[in-house]
């Protein structure tokens, strides 16, 4: 085991120039096998562990760059500032205006949260309820909640603008199926910045009547 100086020199540099890495990866890094040990000199450097694949990877904190909803990845591997999943998660929750779906959630977190969601409710961190044939995550202070619900239920009223229902449309002809392929659909969309749910895109296909004449999988 390297001494106490000399890991954290070695430390800095290797988190410089590999950004995160596996705890195997430390333990050949300090030359030692002691899981303690290890965590000892990461937490000197103020380290944090991933919220994906398992909470594996580490890196140190002024390393990672995060948004402004508090979230940073890199190369597939997700860190947040507020620590472990459940506690992004219940976060993410309490700062929206209008609650998440699991949709939304998993586009932005890159992985799906629907375990991490049931335990949640479960343990009363959060609330859920039924909006228009989904579910909806909501804070479980009763008027946040509420404010959500209202702001959720205004949102899904208001009209698409005339250049995104234009882009859709385009893109559901250059897709030349016939069915609509949400997936394919939503993830064309927003690699040019247009965000829609599944929701949002099924009311519209149904408000052009285009439900009817190519199908709509469920």
């Amino acid at each position: 085991m390297l001494t106490r100086p000399n890991a954290l020199k070695a430390l800095s540099a290797f988190f410089k120039k590999a950004v995160i890495a596996q705890l195997s990866e430390l333990y050949k890094l300090l030359d030692t096998t002691s899981r303690m040990s290890v965590f000892r000199r990461l937490r000197d450097l103020d380290y944090l562990s991933s919220y994906s694949h398992l909470g594996c990877y580490y890196t140190l904190s002024y390393v990672a760059h995060f948004d402004s909803q508090g979230l940073w990845f890199y190369g597939g591997v997700g860190f947040s500032r507020f620590g472990s999943l459940k506690k992004t998660v219940i976060h993410l929750i309490e700062q929206s205006t209008a609650g998440r779906t699991h949709e939304e959630l998993e586009k932005q977190l890159h992985l799906r949260v629907h375990n991490t969601l049931l335990e949640l409710v479960r343990c009363d961190k959060i609330t859920r309820e039924k909006f228009k044939g989904v579910f909806l995550y909501l804070s479980i202070h009763s008027d946040t909640a509420q404010k959500q619900r209202v702001e959720r239920l205004e949102g899904s009223q208001k009209r698409l603008p005339d250049g995104i229902v234009v882009e859709v449309l385009a893109e559901i002809i250059r897709g030349n199926q016939s069915y609509i392929d949400q997936r394919a659909l939503l993830s064309r969309l927003a690699a040019k910045d247009i965000v829609l749910t599944s929701s949002q895109l099924k009311q519209l296909c149904m408000h052009l009547d285009l439900k009817k004449t190519v199908g709509f999988p469920s």
